[in-house]
């Protein structure tokens, strides 16, 4: 279990890969169908990126834990067919009034290593 006590800043958890698929996009435009089919990622998804990774890299995580807030930079749009990787280090952890925060960085490149978005998560850690 991944307690407050024991993540370590600059501590990584790995990667994860996201196949940028006709079908991953289908089911993206069938939700937001205002995002305009032009062959690349919308803006839009780069939360679906980043939180699988989150979700299947920072395992396991203690009930409870709450998403405060997240930023991204867009560096580049990626194209539809283009496997993305997604890394998560710990960016740091601080006490505020009796609540544990950590911040994970994110950062997302592109099949030849070329970046494509980076972010910043900052979670309310339970425990």
């Amino acid at each position: 279990m991944h307690l407050f006590d024991t993540l370590r800043e600059g501590a990584a958890f790995g990667a994860q890969e996201l196949h940028l698929s006709d079908a991953l996009m289908e089911r993206w435009t069938s939700l937001y169908p205002d995002d305009p089919p032009d062959g690349r990622m919308p803006a839009g998804m780069i939360a679906v990126a980043t939180m699988r990774a989150y979700s299947s890299l920072v395992v396991p995580r203690p009930p409870g834990n709450i998403h405060g807030s997240q930023r991204y930079e867009m560096l580049r749009r990626p194209a539809v067919g283009e496997r993305l990787t997604t890394r998560i280090a710990c960016a740091g952890k601080e006490l505020k009034r009796d609540r544990r925060w950590v911040h994970f960085d994110t950062e997302t490149v592109g099949e030849d290593g070329t970046p494509c978005f980076r972010g910043r998560m900052t979670i309310l850690w339970a425990a």
